[in-house]
């Protein structure tokens, strides 16, 4: 296949170009967004395709102007089309057998999502929702495209109105037979067989009134559930347990590590006491500022930051990541200021009190700009 570049402009890092196709019914690429539905990639030339757009393609490098051969990832097409018949097949049978009616979908490169018009969906009814879904998988039945005028559109059962932008010829129709309706553009299957299965990831609650369904369906599904399939044999290896045993020994795991966060917690005050104990016999004096500098790990050093809080003592605590400042005497928030200024890699804030700084510095350096500072 063969086209011709007219334009190749730079667009930020990479390329936009305007192309004419140079043969008779040539094979397009399809546009990103129209029908809801993911657009083409593919190749020109050497040139990867990013995005497709109404009047022009990006692509990851520069083309000379001129004549180019092109391919299109037809697997990729493939699976668009499973997933967007998938989509209808579970916005129909929601309908027909649920009274739940779409009032959102989108397509992304990882997951479809389908918005239901309503947000007291019991898990029940996901359940069977789901179930009926591939019960007519297996079952099959055909998926017909045609095209129609604008009043003949309005005497189907469509599953929604005909769009009012629509004014003028031929409207695409597609139907699952028996199941749905719906006027549409995109990639579709020949028969919803062709799906294979479909599997809600999840779902959730949008917008205070709607239910927002995650959803897989053919060789995304299938490579989804053998990825889980590998995750719970790791865990029966981690914890030397069966299928059915794993959720009681996460539980029971998490209820030890609860436990020894606990004990940890209660070991890190009585260490953190003993830390400010000796700490406050010998403080740093500068400018007649009692000054205590301690060099630790982050929950130390906020531990030990508790003792100081109704103290006369300044104190900073260093730990691999951040400078940790609290005072009763001086404006932690304009010390830190003053600080950043003076060592314009540091960031951070704070108020009267208290403050946080990212990044750090040693013991020697903080001496040293107080010294400047106060």
């Amino acid at each position: 296949m063969e086209l011709e570049i007219i334009k190749c402009i730079k667009n930020k890092k990479n390329y936009e170009i305007t192309i004419n196709y140079l043969e008779e019914n040539s094979l397009e690429f399809y546009i990103d967004g129209k029908g809801g539905q993911l657009g083409d990639r593919g190749y020109i030339g050497e040139a990867k395709v990013l995005e497709v757009l109404p009047d022009k393609i990006i692509i990851d490098r520069e083309l000379e102007v001129g004549k180019y051969l092109y391919s299109i990832d037809m697997k990729r097409r493939e699976d668009i089309a499973v997933q967007h018949t998938a989509e209808h097949l579970f916005s129909g049978v929601a309908t027909k057998y649920f009274g739940l009616h779409n009032v959102g979908f989108r397509m992304a490169e990882e997951v479809t999502t389908v918005d239901l018009d309503s947000d007291n969906i019991s898990e029940e009814t996901i359940k069977e929702l789901e179930k009926k879904v591939n019960e007519v998988i297996k079952t099959g039945a055909k998926v017909i495209e045609k095209n129609v005028t604008i009043p003949e559109a309005k005497e189907l059962p469509l599953r929604k109105p005909l769009s009012e932008k629509i004014k003028d010829g031929l409207v695409r129709i597609v139907e699952i037979e028996n199941y749905d309706f719906c006027a549409c553009a995109g990639f579709h299957l020949k028969n919803i067989q062709e799906a294979r299965v479909l599997k809600i990831l999840s779902h959730e609650r949008i917008k205070g009134k709607y239910t927002r369904f995650y959803l897989l369906a053919g060789d995304r599904a299938i490579e989804d559930y053998n990825k889980k399939s590998e995750v719970i044999k790791e865990l029966n290896h981690k914890f030397s347990c069966r299928n059915n045993e794993i959720i009681e020994m996460l539980e029971k795991y998490m209820a030890e590590h609860e436990n020894l966060k606990r004990a940890y917690g209660l070991l890190n005050q009585k260490y953190s006491k003993n830390i400010f104990e000796t700490l406050i016999k010998t403080p740093i004096i500068i400018k007649d500022k009692k000054i205590v500098i301690y060099e630790d790990e982050k929950d130390v050093i906020n531990e030990v930051r508790k003792y100081f809080s109704d103290r006369d003592e300044t104190f900073i605590g260093i730990s691999d990541s951040a400078i940790m400042l609290s005072s009763n005497t001086l404006n932690c928030n304009e010390i830190i200021k003053k600080i950043i200024k003076k060592k314009n890699t540091l960031k951070g804030g704070g108020s009267q009190n208290q403050g946080n700084i990212k990044g750090t510095a040693t013991k020697k350096e903080i001496i040293e700009l107080l010294d400047n500072i106060l």
